[in-house]
């Protein structure tokens, strides 16, 4: 299936990063990664669909060539055929304004080119001047961010910017926050396990 292949490059681009850049959580990341089937038999279809936050593609991809050039090679590639969308919890809590500048898509999990054995794989994207308020899950999660001028917030810390290219690792049930200011966030993001269970919010 030509789109699996494609997000097979995808998934081998960000392992590749990982190995390279490491941080807390990558190992854990790349032994679960290992343990998916990435096989062209457990390729399945992907209905592509777009959201009001794809317009930002252009140019976070330019954004992130810098920092992550071999990933965001594969995404120009691959990005069309991806199923862009929103938890629908997420909207209920955070209105109108962010569901014009929020998606996500996977590459391993339910809706991505591959299902994945409790694992999700994919990429985030959020507009400029957002804040995605407090919240935790009980699944691990490493973000990778692609682009720069992003800031996270953690455990009780305040936010702090984080360098594009290296890892954040949030700890099962680790409430986290992120802001964007001047310009969109794109990420790359992993749920480890538990994978099921919906972000709770802090409101």
């Amino acid at each position: 299936m030509a789109g699996g292949t494609k997000a097979w490059r995808a998934i081998e681009a960000i392992a590749t990063h990982l190995r390279a850049v490491g941080g807390e959580g990558t190992a854990e990341v790349l032994r679960r990664l290992g343990e998916q089937d990435l096989s062209e038999s457990a390729a399945q279809a992907v209905n592509s669909t777009d959201k009001p936050a794809t317009r930002f593609v252009a140019e976070v991809l330019r954004n992130a060539k810098p920092h992550c050039e071999e990933i965001a090679k594969a995404l120009a590639d691959i990005w069309q055929s991806l199923a862009w969308r929103q938890s629908p919890a997420n909207i209920a809590v955070l209105g109108e304004g962010f569901q014009q500048n929020y998606a996500w898509a996977e590459l391993i999990g339910p809706t991505g080119f591959f299902p994945g054995d409790d694992f999700r794989l994919g990429f985030l994207l959020l507009g400029p001047h957002q804040h995605y308020i407090d919240h935790w899950h009980p699944a691990p999660e490493l973000y990778l961010p692609m682009t720069a001028g992003s800031f996270w917030k953690k455990g009780d810390s305040g936010f702090i910017e984080r360098d594009a290219g290296h890892v954040i690792w949030h700890p099962s049930r680790t409430i986290h926050a992120t802001k964007t200011f001047a310009a969109p966030l794109l990420a790359a993001y992993c749920w480890t396990q538990d994978v099921v269970t919906p972000a709770s919010f802090q409101v």
